[in-house]
């Protein structure tokens, strides 16, 4: 027994670094995937989209102190952070995917038309770009074969559903907050909110389909029609469509993650200040 315990300890030893090995290069890839795929940058750009939104209700004619809006603003900051959302996604990629399937889909986007792709997506991605697609957003929706191809491109990446739930997160978060803002000593309902935007969904969601439509037209006017041939062929691997579900389930409990601390953090400030108004009034 004495003998074969060095060997076995040795054994032990090597499994356990080629274990660890392992687990390293399939987070390493997966850092890749996120870069590569656009994943970071697009998470990236939650808070700003959340707040814009909430800056968007107070000059539709909500009422709220200039310094209470600061306040809220910097608890955005603070709390709707991309590295929770990111860290959901990387568990949810982290229990679907293999480091192999990893590794397939990295080859993707490695390749010359993915890198082109990408690139083309990220030129789209500027609001300089943005008023130009919304400028020829009629004459994009008249190329009758690439709306075609947006449709079908739409439908195996589920933009339109990611946007969907995207809206419903954040019209949340931003209605909740200016509510708490507009009277902190009260519940929060959101029964009356839901009932509303619930009766105003395929109109939201035809608005946000064509909105789809017209970013992909324009965001790939410069690709070949081979290249995106190609890429539709990815998006129908079984590999790809796994991969796509998953990090829309990561995204959307981050998403809920971060709206809900945001929430909470939100009612503790407002509520604070209620009960220093109150202990200064007695």
């Amino acid at each position: 027994m004495k003998n074969n315990a060095p060997k076995f300890l040795f054994i032990t030893f090597i499994s356990l670094f080629c274990s660890l090995s392992i687990a390293s290069t399939k987070e390493d890839n997966l850092d890749r995937l996120f870069l590569l795929s656009g994943l970071t940058k697009q998470v990236g750009q939650f808070p700003e989209m959340v707040k814009a939104g909430f800056m968007q209700g107070v000059q539709q004619g909500a009422s709220i102190p200039e310094k209470e809006i600061s306040l809220m603003l910097d608890s955005a900051d603070k709390t709707i952070l991309p590295s929770v959302i990111l860290s959901e996604i990387q568990h949810s990629l982290e229990k679907s995917l293999s480091n192999e399937d990893i590794e397939k889909l990295l080859e993707w986007y490695e390749s010359d038309v993915a890198k082109r792709i990408t690139a083309a997506e990220e030129k789209a991605s500027t609001p300089e770009a943005y008023q130009q697609m919304m400028n020829s957003a009629q004459q994009l929706l008249a190329n009758t074969k690439r709306v075609n191809v947006a449709a079908r491109l739409d439908d195996l990446l589920g933009a339109t559903d990611m946007a969907m739930e995207i809206q419903e997160f954040s019209g949340v978060a931003v209605y909740s907050a200016i509510m708490t803002a507009m009277a902190p000593d009260q519940e929060l309902n959101l029964d009356k909110y839901k009932s509303q935007m619930a009766a105003m969904e395929p109109q939201m969601r035809a608005n946000i389909q064509q909105l789809v439509s017209v970013s992909f037209v324009y965001s790939y006017q410069g690709i070949d029609d081979d290249s995106l041939t190609k890429y539709e062929a990815f998006l129908n691997r079984s590999i790809t469509k796994k991969f796509n579900d998953s990090a829309i389930k990561g995204l959307n409990r981050g998403f809920e993650k971060v709206v809900a601390d945001w929430a909470d953090d939100l009612a503790t400030i407002l509520k604070n200040k209620v009960n220093k108004q109150s202990q200064s009034d007695a």
